[in-house]
């Protein structure tokens, strides 16, 4: 039998969690921790195992105490248990995130648990760390798992005392290649410590946590090492009796060299031990600066940055990468259709350098011209060229010369274009040969062969050729700034590919592609993509503005409209939505947001912020920490691959909304 504790609590001016969701909490390129609204965490990524998250945790707890009994400040304390325990805990508690921050209101205490993100300040976004907060009256307890080690044998935890107090936890079996290979802090200032917290025992039936040492409370600093028995499960507690306020910090420092993950993390060159990391941390506070009068777009805004805690590698020497997805595809900075191509426009407003560097080394990767599709599978430096083999893709190419273009707007650094002048070049001329039939479009040849991968297109596809119209158009501004001359093809070519183009126009819209008699006359909503890019980076426009204005237009009357969760990828003349493929019957957020955005720089302002505040709803509702990368047009489930690369993409809204304000 369980005892209950329930009281009234406060309410915040943030967004509230309603629904089952873990928010991950962690650094770029650290791993993550998820907690969850009963304040439980799970889905652990700190072991260098991104793909690999560890799962059913058990031992972490936070408590206060009443007349000597341990409260449990967790909803569900026996989580993970097979026997729970008699715990005392509160009945119900509130979850608010502004992220990096979660905020827990409890009838006890308020507790924020949070990471650290500073805006462009590489080295403090980058610690492994994790803070709580706890604000009350009272002795206040945390304890947290030994889980260094792939392996149970061999974990120890020992007491420091210094600066801070608290547990270091180790494993002493554990070696360099292991993931896992590492340790834990768990401590705050002037903490007790109790090492010998062995968990996990055996009940009447099944196994059970043993709780009698929060009942016991009494401190133990000597070395504890873990029984030679399969189940045994050890962790560290630390409490402390506080006034008003006070900070307890999670660390770790995970230095091995895995195999899938040879390369360090960034804060190895600036801390030597978890204790180190810990003590810096301390006194560090995020501070993201974000403004936005508009609530639901400051939610979005903050919350989707969840991607650079889950997804993220910063290795030693500062290379970033991004995970496309962490459990499917596992592929790095995978590019096309406003993937990493879309979160760098986020990050050059968080992380300049970051971004700019990592565009840069994707140059490395480009064999004869032809850009890859990503830098390796859990790799930086093993590239897939396509996605479909023996197919070219004919729209990464386009991405990655825009993304150079858009990396020498946002920061006036000429020297971008001048370093990789060529090699742009080498990309141009490589999407000029794919053009076999003369249209001065690189050809479609329908084997999946760009970024709509489960689809086929043919021929002429409006989205291709506004990818590569308006990257054809880049390329020769960027000659025009360097001063270089270039040959007339790429004039003549630019004007017959806008023909090309303008040939798919049905007097609404750009049809989806065209091949001699045959052709999919569907409305597909990236149609102008290419010309979003344009916009956004003051470049002429590929069509008339008509016909921009009109087709814009289009996508809000067909593809917003046949949907009640999000804008369809691509619909019928009819209204009805494009089931032709599972791509095309889907809305890809990440593509959403950017025509939303394109939508308000060409002055359908109401038309974008509807578009783009339903797409948010609708991954509000479905999990805004977990973001897929397609959700179904007709049942708005999440359908796609889980913690995509694409969730910052509503970023482009408010980059829109700044331009015209």
């Amino acid at each position: 039998m369980h005892t209950y504790i329930n009281r009234s609590v406060n309410k915040k001016l943030v967004m509230k969690i309603e629904k089952y969701f873990g928010v991950p909490l962690g650094g770029i390129g650290t791993g993550k921790i998820n907690f969850y609204p009963d304040l439980t965490i799970d889905e652990i990524t700190i072991l260098n195992n991104w793909s690999n998250p560890l799962r059913r945790i058990r031992g972490f707890h936070v408590l206060t105490f009443l007349d000597g009994e341990p409260i449990f400040l967790q909803t569900n304390p026996g989580k993970n248990v097979e026997t729970s325990p008699r715990y005392t805990f509160i009945k119900h508690m509130d979850m608010w995130v502004e992220f990096p921050i979660i905020r827990y209101s409890t009838p006890f205490a308020e507790i924020e648990v949070y990471s650290i993100l500073r805006r462009n300040d590489i080295k403090n976004s980058s610690l492994p760390a994790i803070k709580f907060k706890i604000k009350g009256k009272g002795r206040f307890a945390i304890s947290f798992p030994n889980i260094v080690g792939s392996k149970k044998s061999g974990r120890v935890n020992e007491a420091y005392k210094g600066k801070l107090n608290g547990v270091i936890m180790k494993n002493e079996r554990a070696l360099n290649s292991d993931p896992a290979y590492g340790e834990i802090f768990l401590g705050c200032e002037g903490c007790k410590v109790i090492t010998n917290f062995a968990y996990y025992k055996p009940a009447k039936v099944g196994m059970t946590e043993d709780i009698t040492y929060f009942y016991n409370l009494e401190e133990h600093d000597e070395k504890y090492i873990i029984k030679p028995y399969a189940r045994e499960e050890i962790g560290g507690i630390i409490y402390k009796d506080v006034d008003e306020e006070q900070t307890f910090i999670l660390s770790w420092f995970f230095n091995g060299r895995p195999h899938h993950y040879p390369y360090g993390h960034y804060y190895e060159n600036f801390f030597k031990d978890s204790i180190d990391v810990a003590e810096y941390a301390l006194k560090l506070e995020p501070e993201l600066g974000i403004e936005e009068k508009v609530e639901w777009l400051k939610d979005a805004l903050l919350n989707s940055l969840y991607i650079l805690t889950s997804n993220t590698w910063l290795t030693k020497d500062g290379r970033l990468a991004v995970y496309e997805d962490p459990y499917i595809s596992k592929l790095m900075n995978t590019i096309g259709s406003m993937t990493f191509d879309g979160l760098g426009f986020t990050l050059l407003e968080l992380y300049r350098d970051l971004v700019i560097s990592a565009d840069n080394n994707f140059l490395n990767y480009v064999n004869n011209g032809e850009a890859p599709h990503d830098i390796g599978e859990e790799s930086i430096e093993d590239p897939i060229y396509g996605a479909s083999y023996p197919y070219w893709w004919t729209d990464l190419g386009s991405t990655l010369v825009l993304m150079l273009y858009r990396d020498y707007v946002f920061t006036s650094d000429k020297r971008i274009l001048e370093k990789n002048y060529n090699r742009i070049k080498e990309i141009i001329d490589w999407l000029i040969r794919k053009d076999m039939d003369g249209d001065c479009i690189p050809d479609s040849k329908g084997g999946y062969d760009n970024s709509y991968d489960g689809t086929h297109m043919y021929g002429a596809s409006s989205y291709v050729a506004s990818m590569f119209l308006s990257t054809l158009t880049a390329f020769i501004r960027i000659s025009e700034i360097l001063d270089v001359k270039i040959n007339d093809k790429y004039y003549r070519f630019l004007e017959c590919g806008k023909k090309t183009f303008n040939s798919l126009w049905n007097g609404k819209y750009f049809i989806l592609w065209k091949k001699n008699t045959e052709e999919n006359r569907s409305c597909l909503n990236s149609q102008l993509l290419g010309q979003f890019w344009c916009d956004i980076l003051g470049l002429p426009p590929i069509t008339d503005n008509d016909k921009i204005n009109t087709a814009l237009r289009s996508i809000y009357e067909l593809n917003f409209r046949a949907s009640k969760y999000c804008l369809a990828n691509a619909v019928k003349e009819d209204g009805s939505i494009d089931t032709s493929t599972g791509q095309l019957r889907s809305c890809w957020p990440r593509v959403t947001f950017a025509i939303a955005a394109h939508m308000i720089l060409r002055g359908m302002v109401k038309e974008g912020i509807e578009v783009a505040e339903r797409e948010w709803n609708t991954i509000k509702e479905l999990n805004p920490f977990d973001q897929s990368s397609r959700i179904d047009a007709i049942e708005g489930k999440y359908v796609g691959l889980m913690s995509y690369i694409g969730s910052t993409s509503v970023w482009l809204v408010k980059l829109a909304l700044d331009k015209i304000r």
